[in-house]
């Protein structure tokens, strides 16, 4: 994977040769979350309201050799002035994107199921551990042109030249935010999905960090990688999703390997176009395995898994959706015997 990073750059700069373009149009587009939610975890903060907001705004148009542009700058954070950033061109060769936290990759949702969001995607008391994406970096990809591969697979590559630049640079900006890089200076990253027949959609995501300046003499590149499908048959949709997760060593001991492993699954029925119900599993398994001690005849190794189940019920009348979540995890957190519980009623209206 290290050779996609010469590849992105080379098909950018010859993409980015290129006449002035036509004058662009722009929109404004977005939604706005209220919620009311109780937590019944074991460090329960109670009973809160509050609103989430979304607004996209897109700014598009075609050059006069026609390729064709898009800038889209997407506020959604509760403090943020200038969050989310995108500037994609699109040639007959595929689209070349810059991305500031932005573009996601990782397949991990890849079974698409819920009434309201995917699973824990949607609502969670507890962190999931799962995969590295490109989206929380400033990145660089490549895609696929539409309809170019049999079976609809279409094809993404992306690479990240700065692990340690998580926020936003402005033109000409070099980044000053200071790292050992022991866990990684550059991410490169593939996407591949496919659509073989009507009602299945498969994705897969592999992710690895590299160019990492180890802290103890050896050093192992972090890894993630999913792999999920969702088939839908009438009112019946399901889906599954399989993946694994390594940090990167450099910065730990040597004799002490932690990784992840990751099954996700769901079912969701549409009762008919207003009302939808779904039913969501997460599981997540933490390993640590220690290495055999000098004198000793064996390793150790320890596993928490951690389990969510979350129940939705989502009804939309009038463009406005509303909601109930309900969501139970068992080992919250990878703690052994901690339990959480959250209960979300939400009204959505999107714009």
């Amino acid at each position: 994977m290290k050779n996609i990073s010469k590849l992105l750059v080379g098909i950018l700069f010859s993409a980015l040769v290129m006449a002035p373009s036509y004058a662009g149009e722009m929109t404004v587009t977005g939604g706005a979350t209220a919620t009311y939610t109780t937590n019944g975890d074991d460090a329960s903060s109670g009973k809160n309201i509050g609103i989430s907001n979304e607004l996209d705004f897109t700014a598009s148009g075609e050059l006069d050799n026609g390729y064709t542009w898009k800038y889209q700058v997407q506020l959604d954070g509760t403090s943020t002035a200038n969050d989310d950033t995108r500037l994609e061109v699109g040639t007959d060769m595929g689209t070349i994107g810059l991305y500031v936290s932005e573009g996601g990759l990782s397949a991990e949702l890849a079974h698409g199921v819920g009434a309201l969001g995917v699973g824990f995607d949607y609502v969670s008391p507890s962190t999931f551990v799962h995969s590295y994406d490109v989206d929380g970096y400033a990145n660089v990809q490549y895609h696929t042109p539409a309809d170019l591969l049999p079976f609809g697979i279409g094809v993404k590559l992306g690479y990240v030249p700065n692990m340690n630049n998580t926020t936003m640079v402005s033109a000409k900006e070099s980044s000053g935010v200071p790292g050992t890089q022991a866990e990684g200076r550059t991410m490169t990253m593939a996407q591949v999905t496919a659509a073989p027949i009507d009602g299945l959609s498969i994705k897969g995501s592999i992710a690895e960090t590299g160019d990492g300046t180890p802290a103890a003499g050896t050093h192992d590149d972090g890894i993630s990688a999913n792999l999920g499908a969702k088939y839908t048959i009438g009112q019946l949709s399901v889906g599954y999703t399989e993946g694994g997760y390594q940090a990167a060593t450099g910065s730990a001991t040597n004799d002490v390997t932690v990784y992840y492993e990751n099954k996700f699954y769901g079912f969701q029925f549409d009762v008919n176009d207003a009302l939808s119900v779904s039913y969501n599993m997460d599981e997540s398994d933490k390993n640590t395995r220690a290495e055999v001690a000098q004198a000793a005849t064996a390793g150790t190794k320890t596993v928490i898994g951690m389990e969510q189940e979350t129940l939705q019920l989502a009804y939309t009348v009038g463009g406005a959706t509303i909601g109930i979540a309900d969501v139970e995890v068992t080992n919250a957190d990878y703690v052994s015997g901690k339990t959480e519980s959250q209960t979300v009623i939400s009204l959505g209206i999107s714009f």
